[in-house]
């Protein structure tokens, strides 16, 4: 392991353990054998690091995004749309972004960084969305007029109530059926809202 993974490795437990603010660059220097000052060779600041602990949430969340917007565009180039929601919700991926091998960093961005994680999490899906009804409304399906605003509100919520569930300390399997029960309840109403 380079000292710069041992760094990451141990800030990460201290951001945790500690938060942002509480967190001591010594107490991680300390804890990888290096001065303090050697830290700088690495990192620019503790924000640095921060950004770096948490980068590989932000990753998966694109990798997984990705995956999912191809899939979702090859279904309705495929007059496949019922299908595309039928995807949408049984797909699980809310589940692997937020719980699965990121749980620890999504808890520290949530406790840490709330207001950025549902701003990032939320315009993502806000305009992925609004392209991709553009991109129906070219293929000839209708979609009704909705208010951005309700739209933003209920991205929200869908959100929120992913955050609500996340230091409940529940196993992997609740996690699992309580995520579904989710997004099958708001992929449903946000099929109602848009009538497609």
């Amino acid at each position: 392991m380079t000292t710069k993974d041992k760094i990451l490795q141990e800030a990460k437990i201290e951001f945790i353990n500690k938060g942002y603010h509480d967190a001591s660059l010594r107490t991680i220097a300390k804890k990888c054998g290096i001065s303090a000052a050697a830290l700088y060779r690495h990192f620019e600041n503790k924000e640095d690091i921060f950004q770096k602990v948490i980068e590989p949430f932000v990753i998966k969340f694109n990798e997984i995004a990705s995956f999912v917007q191809k899939t979702d565009y090859e279904l309705l180039n495929n007059n496949q749309v019922d299908e595309m929601w039928n995807f949408e919700m049984e797909g699980g991926f809310h589940f692997d972004i937020l719980f699965n091998d990121q749980i620890d960093i999504v808890k520290l961005i949530v406790k840490e960084r709330k207001d950025w994680f549902k701003d990032f999490i939320i315009t993502f899906e806000y305009e992925a969305t609004i392209k991709y009804i553009n991109a129906m409304k070219e293929h000839g399906y209708k979609v009704k007029v909705f208010n951005d605003l309700s739209f933003k509100a209920l991205l929200d919520s869908y959100l929120e109530s992913y955050i609500y569930i996340l230091n409940k300390n529940l196993n992997k399997e609740e996690l699992f059926k309580i995520c579904n029960d989710i997004n099958v309840f708001y992929t449903l109403g946000f099929r109602d809202l848009f009538g497609f």
